[in-house]
């Protein structure tokens, strides 16, 4: 049996070591002791679905260190170490009367996991997670230790905040942080055809969007969120775990399991995804952003400029319909603004970001090219975390600062002690 695997079950591998470092000393120790030809790789909580954070070498696993949280209110700034998950970071951040601006969906991911591999949420007036980077901790090749902002090793700062591991082991980041808010959030069915006719006036009016497109049927599950500072009007306990955990987990991943066993079923059943109701409350932020996920897939995600959307998601619901795939998960639409960081799926532009999703030990190749095939041709750039079958050749073209981020790891690491294969792949090493 393998030492390590992801969350889904598709990466696995048997390192040479597998250890769990309780300190920085003790990272900068592990470091500085590889013979010659050694890597080192860190893993977050094992969510991305590519073999990004792997190694057959020294497999390092994450921890926070016991260490909390420290929040500069002035700055609106908060240090939380490095291997600390998401939700740990906003049980503390929230216990201070702070919050993240914005988050993807799930919170398992560890922080340093999250940013490295360019992990966002939806909003067209907000980034991603590494453009609320305002400083992070590095321990280099040498064993160094670097502090890293805008003031301080400013070209790592800037190049780095999105590094795929190839930088060093982050020990801690630095984030943009605000006020607790709440979100009014509406959850509801609609047909697809008036989403996408209505996108730009949705995304323009609302904080937060989010849409599923139903395949083989004509509907989506939409959410929108609203921040606000009303009185909380929460679900109760028994409706949200009615919804969240039995509807949206337990019955769906039955639903794929029947469909796994039977294929040609998976049309009729997905009719009945639609018929979930509509919800509307008002919970904290990060109650609102984040999903509990589950059932286990395969995925594959995309971002391409945000103008594109509409039409690409039109091409993508035409292959499928004229292809004999069957698939039980719905395709995933997310939108956001530009920012600054030059690995970012973002840098540059306002994105659109679409997921596809197959069920654990469902075949997801022929789906998932047919897909980038029509995402590639819409200046599309994939998530580094998640399943994609391009290299160097395609991505450099993809990044105007490709080959400064490339120069910046040659310099730090030029043994390549943080290298895999995937990542020599994707940088063109």
């Amino acid at each position: 049996m393998p030492n390590w695997r992801n969350w889904a079950g598709s990466v696995r591998v048997s390192p040479r070591r597998l250890v769990r470092p309780s300190s920085i000393a003790e990272i900068q120790d592990i470091v500085r002791r590889l013979p010659i030809g050694g890597r080192v790789r860190m893993t977050g909580s094992g969510h991305s679905f590519t073999p990004i954070a792997i190694t057959n070498d020294v497999l390092m696993q994450p921890s926070d260190f016991g260490e909390g949280i420290g929040v500069d209110s002035r700055r609106g700034v908060a240090r939380i170490p490095a291997g600390m998950t998401l939700r740990d970071a906003n049980i503390h951040l929230a216990a201070a009367g702070f919050a993240l601006t914005n988050m993807g969906d799930i919170t398992a991911q560890t922080i340093a996991g999250s940013i490295s591999t360019s992990t966002h949420g939806t909003g067209l007036a907000f980034t991603g997670l590494a453009g609320q980077v305002e400083g992070f901790g590095l321990v280099c090749a040498d064993g160094s230790h670097l502090d890293c902002s805008s003031s301080e090793n400013s070209d790592v700062w800037r190049l780095g905040r999105v590094g795929l591991g190839t930088l060093g082991i982050l020990t801690y980041v630095d984030m943009k942080v605000v006020p607790a808010f709440r979100l009014h959030a509406v959850e509801e069915p609609r047909r697809l055809a008036d989403v996408l006719e209505n996108f730009d006036r949705i995304v323009g009016s609302v904080d937060h969007f989010e849409f599923y497109w139903i395949p083989h049927t004509k509907w989506t599950l939409t959410k929108t969120n609203l921040r606000t500072q009303e009185p909380p009007r929460s679900r109760s306990r028994s409706g949200k775990w009615w919804t969240k955990t039995v509807m949206e987990n337990y019955a769906f991943g039955a639903v794929c399991a029947a469909g796994r066993m039977a294929p040609s079923l998976i049309p009729r059943l997905a009719t009945a995804l639609p018929s979930s109701g509509r919800q509307e409350f008002i919970e904290s932020s990060h109650e609102v952003f984040a999903t509990r996920r589950l059932v286990r897939f395969h995925e594959m995600e995309y971002s391409i400029p945000r103008r594109h959307l509409v039409e690409v998601l039109r091409l993508i619901v035409e292959a499928v319909e004229r292809s004999n795939l069957k698939i039980s998960f719905p395709v995933e639409v997310r939108v956001t603004g530009p920012d600054d960081v030059p690995l970012s799926t973002s840098f540059g532009r306002e994105s659109a970001y679409i997921a596809v999703h197959m069920y654990r030990g469902m075949p997801y190749e022929r789906y998932f090219r047919m897909v980038e095939e029509i995402l590639l041709t819409f200046e599309g750039r994939p998530h580094w975390g998640k399943i994609h079958f391009q290299s160097a050749n395609t991505l450099r073209s993809r990044y105007p600062q490709f080959e400064d981020f490339c120069g910046l790891r040659s310099r730090l690491d030029p043994r390549g002690v943080f290298l895999n294969e995937y990542v020599e792949r994707v940088l063109g090493i």
